[in-house]
């Protein structure tokens, strides 16, 4: 339950990414459950019902009602000393200071979905891919049962895609802003101002395509678990997609449109100026 290798690609490099994000703000997480089989996630469901303790889910393993049986929700812990007694094993789920609610938003602006924002049993460990919404509903419409869907991304061409991503995952926003300035004739110097801004092109499909600023735009939404394909410096059908999932995971857009507009909140987003 605990093999982090045999979440979904994406769902690795995000947590990756949310356990880095973490640590620079002074929160150090660790990793829990991950996949989990249908018996274990009936015997889960009937803990509080036909077994003793408290409910602590409304997910039957049965019908694969359970993201972790999906391989796309991993739970965190905190492995810190939270009361100052010397010890972090009784800290594991300490709340008290917020520390899940902290981790929560991050978890989010790394692109992550939250349990903490559930409305029926609040799961403040809980960590998901929210591209199939918040149940597995349409996974289950889709593929049907967790072995189906996990053969599309263990069939060798996801794991390729995924190495992809990976190979830009310690790809900062500071090396980001500095190669989108040196693309873009202003001034290098790793921070983001209002001549960097300026000086930003429109990308897309159809416009400024091949233009040496992509290369750096597919390495940075690579890195943040955004998959552009290969990084080949043309915007190209993956491109597009990967834009699109960005404005509406980061950006919360109803209508995507595929293009990275100059000057515009996704250019400002990625440089990390809102």
């Amino acid at each position: 339950m605990r093999d982090i290798t045999a979440l979904h690609p994406r769902l690795q490099i995000k947590a990756a990414q949310l356990k880095e994000q973490c640590m620079k703000q002074g929160i150090s997480i660790l990793f829990g459950e991950c996949v989990r089989t249908s018996a274990e996630q009936d015997a889960l469901y009937a803990q509080g019902r036909t077994q003793p303790g408290n409910i602590v889910t409304n997910a039957r393993g049965s019908t694969y009602s359970s993201q972790h049986q999906w391989g796309i929700a991993v739970d965190f812990y905190l492995n810190m000393d939270v009361d100052g007694d010397g010890a972090k094993s009784d800290d594991a789920f300490n709340n008290s200071s917020g520390l899940f609610e902290r981790v929560g938003a991050i978890a989010q602006s790394v692109g992550l979905g939250w349990g903490g924002n559930w409305k029926s049993i609040k799961d403040l460990p809980h960590l998901y891919l929210p591209d199939w919404g918040d149940t597995t509903v349409t996974l289950k419409q889709i593929y049907g049962t967790p072995e189906k869907f996990m053969a599309v991304w263990k069939d060798g061409k996801t794991n390729v895609q995924a190495a992809d991503s990976a190979s830009s995952a310690g790809y900062s926003q500071t090396q980001f802003i500095k190669d989108v300035q040196s693309c873009t004739s202003s001034r290098v110097d790793g921070k983001a101002g209002k001549e960097t801004i300026r000086n930003t092109v429109t990308v897309s499909a159809a416009e400024n395509r091949k233009h040496p600023v992509v290369v750096p735009l597919q390495k940075r939404l690579n890195a943040l678990g955004y998959n552009t394909g290969k990084v080949d410096g043309i915007a190209g059908s993956k491109f597009t997609a990967a834009v699109n999932s960005y404005q509406k995971n980061q950006l919360g857009y109803h209508n995507v449109d595929g293009e990275v507009t100059a000057g515009k909140n996704m250019w400002k987003s990625l440089l990390g100026m809102i």
